[in-house]
C-alpha cells in the first residue's frame, strides 16, 4: 500500500481526568498541571461530588484525596470499585497523610497508585502517563477479545 494515500488516524479526544480534593489550592494546582499536559479536567470538592461526576462524566482517570468532607476518598474508591459501570476507571490516591498507612489503605480499597502531597508536577505527569498507558493497553485487549469472540460466533453460524 502506498503510504502517501494512507489516511491519518483521527485525533484522539483528550483524556478526561477527575481531580477530587477539598483544598482549592491543591485541586486547582493539580488540575492546572493536567490541563497543561492536554487533559480535560473535572473538579470535585467532596467525595459525594466525585462519585456523582464519575458516574455522569465517565473520566479516564480519577485522582482522589483521602481526607474530604462527607465521604472520604477511600470510601469513594471502594464504591467505584463495587460498581460495574465504574470499576475499571483507574484511581490515583493523592494524600498528605502518613505515606505507609495511607498507601496500604488505598491499595486495599482498590486504588491503582498513590502519590504523596505536596504534589510534584513531574512525578504527577509520569504517574498519570503510566496509568493512562496501562488503561489503553487494557482497552485494546478488551476490543481484541470482543473481535475474536465475534469471529468465533460468525464461524459457528457459518459452519452449521
Amino acid at each position: 500500500m502506498d503510504n502517501s494515500t494512507a489516511r491519518p488516524a483521527p485525533p484522539r479526544p483528550p483524556t478526561r481526568i477527575l481531580v477530587a480534593d477539598d483544598e482549592p489550592v491543591i485541586r486547582e494546582f493539580v488540575a492546572g498541571i493536567l490541563t497543561e499536559l492536554g487533559h480535560e479536567t473535572l473538579r470535585a470538592r467532596t467525595g459525594d461530588e466525585a462519585l456523582t461526576l464519575a458516574h455522569e462524566r465517565r473520566p479516564d482517570l480519577i485522582l482522589l484525596d483521602i481526607n474530604m468532607p462527607g465521604m472520604s476518598g477511600i470510601e469513594v474508591c471502594q464504591r467505584l470499585r463495587a460498581d460495574l459501570s465504574t470499576r475499571d476507571i483507574p484511581i490515583l490516591i493523592v494524600s498528605g497523610l502518613d505515606a505507609k498507612s495511607a498507601l496500604e489503605e488505598s491499595i486495599v480499597a482498590g486504588a491503582d497508585d498513590f502519590l504523596t502531597k505536596p504534589v510534584d508536577a513531574f512525578e504527577l505527569s509520569v504517574r498519570v502517563r503510566s496509568i493512562l498507558a496501562t488503561r489503553s493497553i487494557r482497552d485494546d485487549d478488551k476490543r481484541l477479545e470482543a473481535y475474536i469472540q465475534t469471529l468465533r460466533q460468525l464461524r459457528e453460524r457459518g459452519g452449521r
